[in-house]
């Protein structure tokens, strides 16, 4: 077991940092700390021992019963931990994606690297920071999952991240600069047209009829009589009026 080095800790603290580091916790559950704690006997007083390592920034509240451990050797807010592993503790499911700036800039539509991780799930909704990782996260319906590439982390394929690109634009510096970097690239038509019908969005298929020409959509949008009234779609940076697809740009 590795020791500490001279960070002011006690003898307890000490002792419970190194078995933290020893048995590899990047997180841990309050309930488990404090087995841990009476299981190798540290302190009689667990809920003190805990608020001590807070007071010494040994350990960092993640949310409610949760625990960032932070490493002796941590140095510049590198505390061990990435914001991949985090979002994945905050989530705990399997329930969500990573998408919007972060699978735009994966599957080359921008260069640009985002400063914040995007994810699309079915628990919360906030932009916040979280240690130094700062988090965008969208609550969304459970069928609204798919197009997900699955991998170590799960991620929106090429397709479903031009949906969520045209339903959040403003992330991706406005409606006209996404249309024209997605006109500028390759990917699936039918499988586009078939997550914008899954999508079940109006708007989303008629973006997507504008921007393909699609004869299919443009066929669908007239049986639901979608062509019967203009869809608005604000703050696009850009201002058109597409007389085919019934869309107004503002």
């Amino acid at each position: 077991m590795k020791k500490t080095k001279d960070l002011g800790l006690t003898p307890n603290q000490g002792r419970l940092q190194s078995i933290l580091e020893y048995r590899k916790h990047k997180m841990i559950k309050r309930n488990d700390l404090i087995s841990l704690i009476s299981k190798y006997e540290i302190s009689e007083n667990p809920e003190y021992l805990i608020k001590s390592m807070l007071q010494k920034k040994r350990l960092v509240i993640f949310k409610k019963g949760y625990y960032v451990v932070i490493p002796v050797r941590a140095v510049d807010k590198n505390v061990g931990i990435d914001n991949l592993e985090l979002n994945d503790y905050l989530l705990e499911s399997k329930d969500y994606y990573i998408g919007s700036y972060n699978a735009f800039n994966l599957h080359s539509f921008t260069e640009q690297i985002p400063n914040k991780l995007f994810v699309f799930n079915t628990k919360y909704s906030f932009d916040k920071e979280i240690l130094h990782y700062k988090f965008k996260l969208f609550k969304i319906k459970k069928d609204k999952l798919f197009g997900i590439m699955k991998d170590k982390y799960p991620y929106s394929d090429k397709e479903r991240t031009i949906i969520d690109a045209l339903e959040y634009p403003e992330y991706l510096g406005g409606l006209s600069e996404v249309l024209e970097k997605i006109k500028n690239s390759n990917y699936n038509k039918n499988k586009l047209f078939g997550y914008a019908i899954k999508y079940n969005s109006i708007k989303i298929i008629k973006l997507i009829g504008m921007l393909t020409g699609s004869s299919k959509l443009f066929n669908l949008l007239k049986e639901k009589k979608a062509l019967n009234y203009y869809t608005t779609v604000k703050k696009t940076r850009t201002k058109l009026l597409e007389k085919k697809w019934q869309i107004r740009l503002i």
